[in-house]
């Protein structure tokens, strides 16, 4: 059902909770605030309903680059005191400017942690349909590299709750360390000294120069490859107890957030990326606490040989036979394609990128309004490649979608989320290798969990694994994990699903919003009709 589509059948419920008020014994003020509720709501799903893009609408032309006079203005107001706070509210109004009403609250709240002042920065929109139901927890968590505002595209998924007879809070947190969240260290690790590198892979290839045993854009397939045992064991016993730690450090975070919020359970836990990494790593080890799972382009699902859960005993008989295969501690992902130089840009530049930015003044805003621009203008080509503005949007607020007004005004909070210092920028390069694939794998995390809770299966929860059509994410190791998953769990509904987003890239839910939240209300839907 499109955004903002009713009918008599779709408005009866509504109409029938006056009813019941009435007979209940409530009081004339809440029957007639209930009415008035009731009548605002349909108008403003029956103004929108056959909604037609205007025929004035034009798509924007793709900016060749920002006027200096514009980066100067942007580096100048990144020094004022709650810029982010500012840029936060204004993408938020400017996304929802048509639909925000007294059934839809917007809140800023940062909630307190602990004793130590750490706190979680988050945007909450409300809505408040039946007040004798509870409401429904949804949980936004972003990716490395943003915060909260990222997400901002995908704000219009209120729009479709408003219409159901449920309550619905929405949290967009700002994952510790990101954004307008606290940013605490972690003790067992210095963020100054120089980040430990992987053990060296000695790879043997008969044919290095050849593109056919490439598999996947990424992956290549080699005669056999060498690790030294010795090198190898100091590595892991190193890096497990570390990686314990930064694990604690992030799904700490969340669950100190949601008992301070006063939420008995999460309903639906969304993450992205590295968002997604923690948010499945929380599920684990509190999984009475959700109830369903919704992983937006995971990162570091796959095992590998660069994994601390890797037997040892692997490493006995060398050489070793690599793996293609995503679910094998012999697959070597990316490694055989990487360059001296992505290597050492990955330990000695990109942890300090950020960091370095603001010293660039208007150079660096330009410089990354060139990463950043064609990419949140992206919208408008899969716009047109999934059937044109008539046909995709759906509600007046759509309209601004991939103007440059709305890029450029996302592209501020981007720069002014990514330069507001983060410990994160350290932290990632300890979990992640240079192949961009976790140390501690979420194929190890979510089969341990499901091996154990296969046998009770109300200890369980739904995971929906959900990729762009172009993801550089390994979609395969996914598959893989699903699979895996649904065969571990007694019950005859298996809990793991598989999704894909047209025409989307690892950021899919900017690239293409539209069907990434038409996928989040079916899920949500899907199950409150279940219930």
């Amino acid at each position: 059902m499109g955004l903002y589509e009713c009918n008599q059948k779709h408005l009866a419920p509504s109409c029938l909770n006056t009813t019941r008020a009435t007979l209940q014994g409530y009081s004339l003020e809440f029957i007639i605030m209930n009415w008035v509720r009731t009548v605002r709501n349909s108008f403003l799903q029956r103004r929108f309903l056959g909604f037609k893009v205007p025929s004035s609408y034009e798509q924007d032309q793709k900016l060749k680059t920002l006027p200096f006079k514009e980066c100067l203005s942007i580096w100048i107001k990144s020094f004022k005191k709650d810029r982010l706070l500012t840029l936060q509210d204004q993408l938020t109004n400017f996304m929802l400017s048509n639909c925000l009403n007294e059934n839809i609250v917007t809140k800023n709240l940062k909630t307190k942690l602990d004793d130590e002042g750490n706190y979680i920065n988050e945007l909450v929109l409300e809505v408040n349909n039946d007040s004798e139901k509870p409401h429904k927890e949804v949980v936004f968590i972003h990716g490395y590299g943003a915060a909260l505002g990222c997400f901002a595209r995908n704000f219009g998924i209120i729009r479709d709750l408003v219409k159901s007879n449920n309550k619905y809070r929405i949290h967009f947190l700002d994952n510790i360390s990101f954004g307008l969240s606290s940013n605490p260290g972690i003790k067992s690790i210095n963020i100054r000294t120089k980040i430990p590198r992987c053990p060296e892979i000695k790879i043997h290839d008969s044919n290095p120069q050849s593109k056919e045993s490439i598999n996947d854009k990424y992956y290549k397939k080699v005669d056999s490859f060498e690790v030294n045992k010795n090198e190898y064991m100091k590595y892991q016993n190193f890096f497990a107890p570390l990686l314990k730690d930064i694990e604690s450090y992030y799904i700490n975070a969340i669950e100190k957030w949601r008992k301070s919020s006063g939420i008995e359970k999460i309903d639906y836990l969304i993450g992205h990326s590295y968002g997604a990494y923690w948010s499945a790593s929380y599920a684990c080890k509190h999984n009475r606490n959700i109830g369903e799972l919704i992983l937006l382009s995971p990162v570091g699902v796959e095992r590998h040989i660069h994994a601390v859960t890797t037997p040892i005993k692997l490493l006995e008989d060398q050489p070793i036979e690599p793996s293609l295969d995503p679910s094998s501690y012999k697959f070597l992902t990316r490694i055989p394609i990487l360059s001296k130089k992505h290597i050492n840009m990955w330990y000695l530049f990109l942890p300090y990128h950020a960091r370095i930015l603001p010293y660039l003044g208007p150079w660096g805003v330009r410089n990354y309004f060139q990463v950043r621009y064609p990419r949140l203008f992206k919208v408008n080509k899969v716009t047109n490649d999934l059937g044109g503005p008539s046909k995709i949007f759906e509600h007046p607020d759509d309209l601004v979608i991939g103007k440059n007004s709305e890029c450029k005004l996302i592209f501020d909070y981007f720069y002014n989320a990514i330069t507001n210092k983060t410990n994160s920028d350290i932290y990632i390069k300890y979990l992640f290798t240079p192949s961009a694939v976790s140390k501690y794998p979420l194929f190890d995390k979510l089969t341990d969990f499901f091996r154990r809770a296969g046998p009770d299966p109300d200890s369980v929860f739904p995971v929906h694994f959900v990729y762009g059509q172009y993801d550089f994410t390994y979609s395969k190791a996914g598959k893989k994990l699903i699979k895996e998953i649904n065969s571990m769990v007694s019950s005859d509904t298996k809990p793991a699903k598989y999704y894909e987003v047209r025409e989307g890239g690892h950021n899919f839910y900017l690239d293409n919003p539209f069907d990434t939240n038409k996928i989040v209300i079916d899920i949500v839907e899907n199950r409150e009709k279940q219930k």
